[in-house]
């Protein structure tokens, strides 16, 4: 049974270049909702939980519970995928998000609704893994920038579209007035995933051989196991970690709040700020995508973005008083880092790692850091500022961390420029 599944959506033969990115905008697609869907919420969380009785201390949970099903099924989704294949493993996840959003939509108590949002979570755990697993299969290592580039943007498409158009939804549907004006927002993702299921049953294939056994997309000349260079593929992949927390658990969530409290801003102004970060990543990683194709510089792009990333916590995102240009400048900077990092290290994975079941498994490593990173900072960010302030907070935790995987990347990365001149010395011997 699981032989025939796995087999689901797989072709006779390899796939042509629009075979693989119909493909591919449909996984892409589906990513950038599972993002939505965790930050729909957001803009009207309050809200939420006045309609369905939660107390303050509850509310966390509404994000918590979502990042807390991704962290667990990390790993989990890496051995289903590998068992039941892809297409069926992508089509059942797409399927279960939209159970959790209609669970959501018309929950009338708190528990069903958290169940809901479980469901959501389980849904986005499970393409946190897929997703990246999926490239290099469907695409030759030559274009694994540019797909690798996109497909990083996943999250910050969904995060822009969450911001900019969970606030409008909600106004549009009576605002704080009506009880129930949230519930649009959840019918749009509704929306969203039935599509994306329509989506994935039409275009979802894969090739007959995946692209990463085979030795320059030729069909009859598959790759014979080269070095796996395991610990750099764990290294980079677990202090992603950092990137995860130092942005998403406390930008991403928080940033709005210091906005308003300190600077002064309403609330739709300071959710827009951290928009223009995951607006100026959007292009800029595609790009960084190509170019690290052609000059072998991942390593590098990856510690460079974690140094920045320090740089904008500790001198320019939380400084005191109105004036807003450390805020500007941290954004503008953060939206290169956004480009520098989750490029990078989902770029570098298959190059470090390239024996696919341990390409597989580095990159759930990744998965599960993000994973992680959301729950810690769930439950440890809010208690940590209310204890030592915005500022202490970034300079003597964020800053740090940022410098930490930096140095890692450094020591325990082998620079790809190196690894390109190992493989080539292997395809020369394979030739001999």
């Amino acid at each position: 049974m699981a032989t025939s599944v796995s087999r689901y959506g797989v072709q006779s033969r390899q796939l042509n270049s629009t075979e693989r990115w119909l493909c591919f905008a449909a996984l892409f697609f589906l990513g950038f909702t599972a993002t939505f869907n965790q930050f729909k919420a957001a803009p009207a969380i309050q809200f939420i939980g006045a309609d369905l009785g939660m107390s303050v201390e509850m509310l966390s949970q509404i994000m918590g519970v979502f990042s807390i099903a991704g962290m667990l099924l990390a790993f989990p989704g890496m051995f289903v995928m590998q068992r039941l294949g892809i297409k069926f493993s992508i089509v059942v996840t797409s399927a279960l998000q939209l159970v959790g959003s209609l669970i959501c939509v018309f929950a009338p108590d708190t528990a069903l609704f958290l169940a809901g949002r479980t469901l959501e979570g389980v849904a986005y755990g499970l393409i946190c893994v897929i997703g990246p697993n999926i490239m290099p299969r469907l695409f030759p290592l030559k274009d694994q920038g540019l797909c690798m580039g996109i497909w990083s943007q996943w999250t910050p498409v969904g995060v822009v579209i969450a911001f900019f158009t969970a606030p409008m939804i909600f106004d549009a549907a009576g605002g704080a007035a009506l009880a129930f004006s949230w519930r649009p927002i959840w019918y749009v993702s509704i929306a969203m995933e039935i599509v994306s299921i329509v989506w994935l049953l039409v275009s979802c294939k894969m090739p007959a051989i995946p692209e990463n056994e085979l030795v320059d997309g030729d069909p009859s000349r598959r790759k014979k196991p080269g070095r796996n260079y395991m610990l750099a593929g764990f290294v980079v992949c677990a202090f992603f970690f950092v990137w995860v927390f130092d942005y998403v658990a406390n930008i991403n969530t928080l940033y709005p709040t210091f906005l308003q409290n300190v600077k002064g801003l309403n609330v739709f102004d300071s959710a827009m700020l951290p928009n223009w970060t995951a607006l100026i990543s959007i292009p800029l990683g595609i790009a960084f995508g190509v170019v690290a194709d052609k000059l072998n510089f991942r390593k590098w792009m990856i510690a460079g973005g974690y140094l920045l990333v320090a740089l904008c916590m500790a001198f320019f995102y939380f400084t005191p008083g109105t004036d807003m240009t450390g805020p500007w400048t941290a954004s503008i900077l953060m939206g290169l880092c956004g480009a520098l990092v989750p490029t990078g290290t989902r770029a570098i994975a298959p190059v470090l790692v390239p024996e696919p079941k341990k390409t597989d498994l580095v990159l759930a490593t990744m998965a599960f850091a993000t994973g992680v990173a959301q729950v810690v900072g769930g439950y440890i960010v809010s208690p940590i500022v209310a204890s030592v302030g915005w500022q202490a907070n970034a300079q003597f935790v964020l800053a740090p961390l940022a410098v930490l995987a930096a140095v890692a990347v450094i020591v325990f990365v082998k620079s790809d420029k190196k690894i390109s001149e190992v493989r080539a010395e292997e395809r020369a011997r394979l030739e001999q």
